[in-house]
């Protein structure tokens, strides 16, 4: 399974961490109702406390009291419940994350530590090589280890390897332009650049690896003298010159398209001192190429001072990365932790609307008992009753009757 980039899991993490902020600063209703509850009670006792008090009026009133109690903690659970799923949720890409996290910081660590040995092994074998010891006063070489040269492990400067590689293509262009001149007089020109291109890279190669095996020598034997490899790679180099030297000193220009056969026709020309130019200008190029090629090989790093370089390059890439991803399982780990935190919170808080709920209901059952003992104990309509049925509507007012008239004193 392939795991995702670094920026996604971090986007994601991001992502995971503002939606936790978001739950976390959303506050926990008061879902007491602790007022509604008592307006509920008293419609009942106003309903019923006018015909009597009696048993049944004091079970309603309970169940008017229990039946809240079970729709409040129905609405809490309800909350409740879709927040741990919304919890839950992103518990799971947390989860996730980490577990990721997990398998790359111990993959990278391991990649890392395997680096390190790796470089500290070549620096040890630059540092300490395997070669003869000089000779003694007696003129005997004796085998035993030797100190290296530890400047080698700075490598070249950027500017010189430029150089030396910019000089040797512009000397294998050259190569070019003379090789396809030598081809051109034996075959057609539908197949002159790749054989051309073929020969330029093939001759550098082999001169750029006599080079190294004559350094290998240098450096193992300290003798170039039995670099039987490097001197055969170098005759190699040196027969296929001096054999396209010749081709081309020798070879008749085609007067038609068909090169083979007009050079098989004419037979062997004198050379004259236009086409010996050409061979010998040739010959210097070519000498000149393997030149560079050559000493470019002899001059190569070791293998050992090319894999402290390597190493130490990697290295610089997958420190930062390591430690950038170290940081990002810390953040979630911790996120983790807070939203662990969280999910406990939102459960104590929710626990305590549960008994505030709860001792509401207590309060309320209390006055509903007080209420119910003084109903009891005045069963004429009193003040109580009038209050919890409500002001009576007043009486209209009769018109007084009239009376017979009274004498008009003067």
């Amino acid at each position: 399974m392939r795991m995702p980039k670094d920026w996604k899991r971090r986007a994601e993490l991001r992502r995971t961490a503002k939606r936790l902020r978001r739950l976390s600063l959303r506050p926990v209703p008061a879902m007491a109702g602790e007022d509604r509850l008592r307006q509920r009670v008293r419609r009942q006792l106003a309903g019923t406390a006018r015909y009597g008090i009696d048993d049944s009026v004091v079970s309603a009133v309970h169940e008017v009291i229990e039946s809240h109690v079970v729709e409040m903690e129905v609405e809490i659970l309800r909350r409740h419940t879709a927040e741990e799923v919304e919890l839950g949720k992103a518990q799971a890409q947390i989860d996730g994350l980490v577990t990721q996290y997990d398998h790359d910081e111990e993959s990278r660590g391991g990649r890392i530590q395997e680096l390190k040995y790796v470089k500290r092994g070549a620096r040890r074998g630059v540092e300490q090589r395997d070669t003869p010891m000089p000779a003694g006063p007696d003129g005997i070489e004796e085998a035993g280890y030797q100190t290296g040269n530890v400047g080698e492990l700075a490598g070249r400067g950027l500017v010189t390897m430029v150089v030396l590689y910019v000089v040797l293509a512009l000397a294998m262009v050259a190569d070019l332009i003379t090789f396809r001149q030598v081809v051109e007089r034996m075959l057609n020109d539908a197949t002159v650049f790749p054989l051309v291109v073929a020969l330029t890279v093939t001759t550098t190669y082999v001169a750029h690896l006599a080079g190294e095996c004559l350094r290998r020598a240098r450096e193992t034997r300290r003798r170039i003298r039995r670099a039987v490899l490097g001197w055969g790679l170098a005759g190699v180099w040196l027969a296929m010159g001096l054999g396209a030297f010749v081709f081309r000193l020798l070879a008749p220009a085609p007067p038609s398209g068909d090169a083979a056969s007009a050079w098989a026709n004419a037979g062997p020309a004198p050379a004259d001192d236009g086409q010996a130019l050409g061979a010998v200008l040739m010959l210097l190029l070519y000498g000149l190429t393997g030149a560079i090629a050559l000493t470019a090989g002899y001059h190569r790093p070791r293998a050992e001072v090319a894999q402290y370089t390597r190493t130490s390059r990697r290295l610089r890439r997958a420190e930062p990365r390591h430690g950038a991803l170290l940081r990002d399982a810390a953040e979630a780990r911790a996120l983790r932790a807070q939203l662990d935190e969280l999910r406990d919170s939102r459960k104590r808080q929710y626990a305590v609307e549960i008994d505030r709920c709860r001792s509401a209901a207590r309060r309320i059952r209390a006055e509903a008992a007080i209420l119910i003992r003084q109903l009891r104990l005045e069963p004429e309509q009193s003040w109580l009753r009038r209050r919890l049925s409500g002001p009576r509507p007043a009486p209209a007012q009769s018109e007084p009757e009239p009376g017979p008239p009274q004498a008009r004193e003067d």
